[in-house]
């Protein structure tokens, strides 16, 4: 009996980290950082363009926020996902704005975001 949930618990675990992964992209996809906020750890490391940092929650909200509002988002391509295991994933894409196109990086850690990174398509 032990076994079937365990087993049961891992497979939910599994498919719920899916389920954030899904929400993430269509997040980025819709240029919302109100959405994308949701799915950020209290300390996450954003890279934006050639700013990097350490940021709280709200910090990095307010910093994807200015970006999406100066980069008005067209599309966002999901050119690799991966699942790491249960409790890590990664997401790499290309976000095409009204400004060019550029490279997304999300590292997701216990369904939550960790790493957000957005940088020049050709770095």
């Amino acid at each position: 009996m032990k076994l079937i949930i365990s087993i049961a618990l891992f497979v939910s675990t599994f498919f719920n980290a899916f389920d954030v992964t899904d929400d993430v992209v269509a997040a980025i996809k819709s240029g919302k950082s109100s959405e994308l906020v949701k799915f950020f750890d209290e300390k996450l490391s954003v890279k934006i363009l050639n700013q990097e940092d350490l940021l709280s929650k709200s910090q990095a909200e307010a910093n994807i926020k200015f970006f999406f509002e100066k980069h008005a988002v067209k599309n966002f391509i999901v050119s690799h996902s991966n699942s790491v295991n249960a409790n890590v994933q990664f997401i790499t894409g290309t976000l095409e704005t009204s400004a060019g196109k550029y490279r997304v990086s999300v590292l997701i850690r216990r369904n939550l975001i960790s790493q957000f990174r957005i940088e020049n398509e050709n770095e």
